[in-house]
């Protein structure tokens, strides 16, 4: 491991922390703020800013290690030393490192196509190009079946992770799902993947297999994944909220195109617009469903541009938009669900509209305990 990343692993969330000759053992736990009505996370103080609201890349605090041990026993519920509760903000996606060093880009080594999607059976990112940057959707997540990966998930808890019905239903036997995974044909990231294994799956009671309607699913893990630089929480947004006419942003491994498409081993993203309901009904008649078709409004739509959609192997992925008024905050208000084809002029791609589904999403959290702040944006975070 280079110096560069071995210096960027110490300071982002490792289990184990060697600073100063001092090493320490630090189990990440996650309370609730009654301040904030936010979530947070029992980490060393050095890793978070001195408001407590977020991460940090300033370590300058390590030198005097003794002079928030007063304050920190007093303001935070974290028992074990050096720690502190530190506020972390659902939907923040990271900025892309490269986004304006295109020298830095192209010196980068290119990977080679691992062959790790044998046998992918769900429905449905398609494009040129557009390669996501590591950590740059910390919620996403990647759902493994007997080893091989089926379909994509976000993370909306960190031990609930949110899929399509139809990735999970009928599958014998544990899942395991992934988090801080980006390219899957090799393990050279900054920092590791996670793995957990799947403890209860919920699938929506009105998921129907031959219509797909209502294709949601929880999936319940054995243990929470450490919240770090590149896993996150994604926001889920108020009942039934509207995106008409927004611009949002699809990720995911799937087909970078239709009939002779590869699934890729680099995480892949896309922007796609949302397209009103009536519209779209429309649009999916004339193309293929006949004039008695009608979109069921457990389905959003999003895209139509040519060569800019989700593919199969995408299932299950999620499409997020933008919080209005907050820099790089994002709410999820899609999960990729089907198709008529992929990439096709005028032909959108159809998502289960998350927001239908939130207070739903809210009950099955409450039956199982857990916080339904954590993943819900507030103006004041």
């Amino acid at each position: 491991m280079s110096g560069h990343k071995l210096i960027f692993f110490i300071f982002h969330f490792s289990c184990f922390y060697a600073i100063s000759g001092m090493s320490i053992t630090t189990e990440l736990t996650v309370n609730q703020s009654t301040q904030t009505n936010s979530f947070c996370v029992c980490m060393p103080y050095w890793l978070c800013k001195e408001d407590y609201s977020g991460l940090t890349d300033d370590i300058s605090s390590v030198v005097d290690i003794r002079s928030m041990l007063v304050n920190k026993m007093e303001e935070t519920p974290c028992t074990a030393d050096f720690d502190m509760c530190c506020q972390v903000q659902c939907g923040r996606r990271r900025r892309s490192i490269y986004e304006d060093n295109k020298d830095f880009r192209n010196k980068r080594t290119e990977k080679p196509f691992a062959r790790i999607f044998p046998s992918i059976l769900s429905q449905r990112i398609l494009g040129t190009n557009n390669e996501a940057e590591f950590g740059e959707f910390p919620w996403m997540l990647g759902i493994l079946w007997k080893t091989v990966f089926q379909c994509g998930a976000s993370l909306i808890h960190p031990q609930v992770a949110m899929t399509a019905a139809h990735c999970v239903a009928g599958k014998e036997g544990p899942l395991k799902v992934r988090a801080g995974e980006w390219n899957w044909a090799n393990n050279d990231e900054t920092l590791p993947h996670q793995e957990r294994i799947t403890k209860k799956v919920i699938i929506h009671q009105h998921y129907h297999p031959m219509t797909i309607r209502n294709d949601i699913a929880l999936l319940v893990l054995d243990k929470p994944f450490r919240i770090t630089e590149s896993v996150g929480i994604v926001c889920i947004p108020p009942q039934n909220m509207n995106f008409d006419g927004a611009v949002c942003t699809a990720s995911g491994w799937g087909k970078n195109a239709h009939y002779n498409g590869q699934y890729q081993d680099t995480l892949k993203k896309t922007d796609l617009p949302i397209v009103e309901r009536e519209k779209c009904t429309n649009v999916l008649r004339e193309a293929r469903l006949g004039q008695l078709f009608n979109l069921h409004r457990s389905f959003i739509c999003a895209g139509g541009e040519e060569n800019k959609d989700t593919c199969k192997g995408d299932g299950g992925s999620p499409l997020v938009c933008p919080i209005h008024n907050d820099e790089d905050r994002y709410e999820q208000a899609g999960i990729v669900s089907w198709g008529l084809t992929c990439g096709s002029k005028n032909t959108p791609g159809v998502y289960v509209n998350v927001p239908l589904f939130s207070d739903w999403i809210d009950d099955q959290m409450q039956k199982l305990n857990f916080d339904t702040s954590i993943y819900r944006y507030f103006a004041d975070n």
